[in-house]
């Protein structure tokens, strides 16, 4: 099996603490999150004009989720995602992501994503459900 290489953990990304409460049905996670940190895959991501790729922010996303509810969550589906604002250098990126029980035992997760002057720069929605262990 192949290692799957993951974007900056949050851990490492975050500028201040993340700041978790509870909302009706769920949990709100809100994090800033330097862009700077993700230097070494925005290298490469249209050289010269280097931005954050998109799959960093998902990653992102993901972790904040994981971080609210554990590992034991797996991601099943984007139903949409939208960068409106490109990520540069020196931006920070606050990013709230919610999630919200739904039926079936699925989760709901809505996040966005915020740079300077409060312009939002992603909208995310997704699907996840609990990681069942298998026999």
């Amino acid at each position: 099996m192949a290692a799957v290489t993951r974007g900056p953990a949050l851990s490492e990304a975050l500028a201040r603490p993340a700041l978790a409460e509870e909302i009706p049905g769920g949990t709100r996670v809100t994090v800033r999150l330097p862009v700077d940190v993700a230097a070494g895959q925005m290298a490469g991501h249209y050289p010269g004009f280097p931005i954050l790729p998109g799959v960093i922010v998902i990653d992102w996303v993901d972790q904040a989720v994981r971080s609210a509810h554990g590992a034991a969550l797996r991601l099943c589906g984007i139903d949409r995602a939208r960068f409106c604002r490109p990520l540069f250098p020196g931006d920070e990126l606050r990013l709230t992501v919610s999630v919200t029980r739904e039926s079936a035992g699925r989760f709901a997760v809505r996040a966005r994503g915020v740079c300077a002057q409060g312009r939002t720069a992603v909208e995310l929605s997704a699907t996840y459900e609990p990681v069942t262990a298998r026999a």
